[in-house]
């Protein structure tokens, strides 16, 4: 069942239900996703603020410069008692302070002379400088953070400062991976000719990790019995299952009735994209499998293409799909007709234009030049060949 790059989007995007929720702390939030819009419970500043280590005082007090106001006391971070400033009085007010009463105008202490008990203003500021005014960078019930939002250092001390401590974030997905092929060695194995690396498990642990929890099931052989048990606990046990290799046509590619023997509804089996046009997924119920090629750079496209955005929306991103880059194109990028290529390139940015040009070999086998690679130029089945100095668009990895 062989279909287009398009309708095979379509097929799993449409297949995808998100998560449920639960409920986290914030240390366990980095990297989590909302699951609810956050609105601001109180303003910020919570009342009006001093901007910084300065004195305070009412500036329509003030008739003209150099002016003398007498220091009558001072306002320190925390307090929660506010002072009140009468005329001709100034208070010295510390950075985040809550401004003393009947003040409006704040000026720093390195610029005004200090006699004693009193301040000597020699340039006019202008009303409200340096205070912060209650609700200037926040207003109550604004919206602060939206649903499907990623929570990335900067957001997770945002919700600090918010007061929020427990919040709703969509449940991981939990996602297992079976590598199989006899020729299959762990890293630590000792090489052998005819044995070929688990590259494929480490490409996907890396690219669905910050997403999902990873559960690694080991290499099997091509052996049909022992394939169908681990592929048929795996999917119990998991969300989504992917597998890598046997996703062809060949003698020991047996993912197919695999897949079928423990009642995955199979929706196709090949796309028109290269490298990588075997391409297995199926349903069973709300779980999803996906058997992707063995070579690591056709596993790659396949699974940044199709793959990583379906995570994304399982796991209740609202931006899941990929982002796309405009570039030029510094020589010409091959492509045939009736089949979308994705050519690995490497960018480089001149005079604020990216430019692309071709990461070596373009063979399906050679894995150097995807894992060097920067973007992937996506040449539609219609396009043809991109000649140097047109301009195109690419997808970061």
């Amino acid at each position: 069942m062989k279909v287009t790059r398009n309708e095979a989007k379509e097929i799993i995007l449409n297949a995808v239900k998100t998560q449920s929720f639960e409920v986290v702390t914030l240390e366990n939030a980095y990297n989590r996703v909302l699951y609810e819009n956050i609105y601001a419970k109180y303003n910020i500043p919570e009342s009006d603020k001093s901007a910084i280590d300065g004195f305070c005082f009412h500036i329509e007090d003030i008739k003209g410069y150099p002016a003398i106001l007498k220091i009558t006391g001072e306002s320190k971070a925390g307090d929660k008692e506010r002072k009140k400033v009468q005329a001709n009085e100034a208070i010295f007010t510390m950075t985040g302070s809550i401004i003393p009463e009947n003040s409006d105008t704040a000026v720093r202490i390195e610029d005004v002379e200090i006699d004693e008990d009193k301040i000597i203003i020699k340039k006019a500021p202008k009303k409200g400088d340096l205070i912060d005014l209650a609700g200037s960078e926040i207003k109550k019930d604004e919206t602060i953070l939206h649903q499907g939002e990623v929570l990335d250092y900067k957001k997770v001390s945002l919700l600090a400062n918010l007061g929020f401590y427990q919040i709703k974030v969509y449940t991981r997905p939990s996602i297992g991976i079976i590598v199989t092929g006899n020729e299959i060695q762990e890293p630590w194995e000792q090489s052998y000719k005819a044995g070929v690396k688990n590259v494929n498990f480490y490409i996907l642990k890396g690219m669905l990790e910050p997403f999902a929890d990873i559960v690694y099931l080991g290499k099997v052989k091509d052996e049909p019995s022992t394939m169908n048990k681990l592929f048929a606990s795996a999917l119990k046990q998991n969300d989504i299952l992917l597998s890598s290799a046997g996703a062809s046509k060949g003698k020991y590619d047996f993912t197919k009735d695999i897949a079928k023997d423990i009642g995955l509804d199979t929706k196709f089996t090949m796309t028109n994209i290269r490298p990588g046009r075997p391409l297995i997924f199926g349903v069973k119920k709300e779980k999803l499998f996906f058997g992707l090629p063995g070579y690591p750079s056709a596993l790659l496209i396949n699974s940044y293409d199709f793959l990583l955005p379906a995570v994304k929306k399982i796991a209740g991103i609202k931006e899941y799909k990929n982002k796309k880059i405009t570039v030029i194109v510094e020589e010409i990028i091959k492509s045939k007709e009736n089949r979308v290529d994705f050519a690995r390139v490497t960018l480089s940015y001149k005079n604020g234009k990216i430019f692309a040009k071709n990461a070596s070999s373009q063979q399906t086998s050679n894995f150097l030049s995807t894992s060097k690679s920067d973007a992937l130029v996506i040449v539609d089945e219609n396009q043809g060949n991109i000649n140097e100095g047109e301009v195109t668009e690419a997808i970061l990895i």
